[in-house]
């Protein structure tokens, strides 16, 4: 690890939530998806946990092995230049003292943040007690490590649709102002916000927020002349790209060829742009 690039990659990736100017963190699935949305001009990418799994052909949900993420971790800081965000999910483990080592390992394959989240497989929510202490665990290891990585602490309560509209509100500033006490830099609530809720929640949570694209509320001016830090673009890219690669399957199966035959994408254009 170089402890010098990690630094500076995390000042910058931690400057990003702090100076008050909202920005589109896209989700990445393989090396070749970080490079492309480095090469348009991110300033930062982040994993995906859906995209990293249906890119190693598994569903999402902690179903591919730590080792699996740090593979792939590792591959993509190694061929990118901007800060690299990494989809933790519950952190691959339940003690503060697993979910801490597992970070350490993720830092030390390039990653400068981490997205930690409290949806549980079977639809509820992990203690708040538990998450608290997994927070605690991540920002020792950044004193520890002397490197500011962004601690993302994401509340699952609109997601899960754990609970009707006004608990689940209430559910939501609770755990975001209790993280953002233990030590998180930015909260996260992914869902179908409505304008409504985003304003509530801004109104109530005194930390950056990070919301994910939805059909409900995706006036990416307002949300940002509201306040809103960071916009997560979740699984839809990678969906869309297995979206295409399955309908693209369908039509070979009928021998139709078209659209492998009139892609703009020739191999020597793909070669320079990989270059």
């Amino acid at each position: 690890m170089d402890m010098e690039k990690q630094r500076k990659q995390a000042r910058i990736f931690s400057e990003m939530h702090k100076n008050g100017e909202m920005f589109i963190l896209p989700n990445v699935w393989n090396v070749g998806s970080a490079v492309v949305f480095e090469k348009e001009g991110f300033q930062a990418v982040a994993t995906s946990s859906a995209g990293v799994a249906y890119d190693l052909g598994y569903s999402d949900g902690e179903d591919i092995s730590f080792e699996d993420l740090l593979e792939v971790v590792n591959k993509i800081s190694n061929r990118i230049d901007v800060p690299l965000s990494v989809d933790f999910e519950r952190g691959y483990g339940e003690t503060k003292v697993v979910v801490k080592e597992n970070a350490k390992k993720l830092v030390q394959a390039g990653a400068v943040g981490f997205n930690i989240e409290d949806g549980m497989p079977d639809g509820t929510l992990s203690s708040l007690e538990l998450q608290l202490e997994k927070i605690e665990g991540l920002v020792e290891l950044k004193q520890e490590l002397e490197i500011d990585f962004v601690i993302n602490a994401r509340t699952c309560a609109y997601w899960l649709q754990v609970a009707d509209e006004e608990k689940r509100l209430e559910i939501a500033i609770e755990r975001g102002n209790a993280f953002s006490k233990a030590g998180a830099d930015c909260i996260f609530i992914p869902g179908a916000l409505s304008k409504q809720v985003v304003k509530n929640i801004l109104t109530e949570i005194s930390a950056p927020l990070n919301i994910i694209l939805n059909n409900q509320f995706h006036d990416l001016n307002e949300l940002k002349k509201m306040g809103v830090q960071r916009i997560s673009l979740g699984s839809s890219p990678v969906r869309y790209i297995y979206n295409e690669t399955i309908e693209l399957a369908e039509k070979i199966k009928k021998n139709d060829f078209d659209e492998l035959l009139k892609n703009p994408f020739s191999y020597e254009i793909a070669n320079e742009y990989f270059k």
